[in-house]
């Protein structure tokens, strides 16, 4: 487990709901979305501009955080999942990176994208 006072930053992790489209197929339905509050650490590990096509800021960020929500309840993170921190809005990389120690899971390692413009 990490101390709480090494996990600053108070986010969301918002899970997707499920409907059926049009084809049949099981779709993300984020209109009927839940979210899981979670202490992190976030930090930046890259920036870039994209200017070829348009003006968009791209940034990669590591989150790390216990594997429960701050009500206790097990965390459950998915590659399809989207972060909420004050105004900034992620997504989810890849499945998350889960850290075991010898007798448990100890955190997740989670790879989160942003891009605005």
């Amino acid at each position: 487990m990490i101390p709480d006072d090494l996990l600053p930053h108070l986010v969301e992790v918002e899970h997707p709901g499920q409907r059926t489209d049009r084809y049949g197929n099981t779709v993300p339905d984020w209109a009927t979305s839940t979210r899981a509050e979670v202490a992190a650490w976030l930090q930046q590990n890259t920036g870039a501009e994209d200017t070829e096509r348009r003006d968009a800021q791209i940034g990669e960020w590591l989150m790390i955080c216990n594997p429960w929500s701050t009500d206790e309840e097990p965390l459950t993170v998915h590659g399809r999942d989207r972060v909420h921190w004050g105004e900034t809005h992620f997504e989810v990389i890849g499945p998350p990176g889960p850290a075991y120690t010898p007798d448990e899971l100890h955190h997740y390692e989670i790879r989160l994208k942003t891009v605005e413009g």
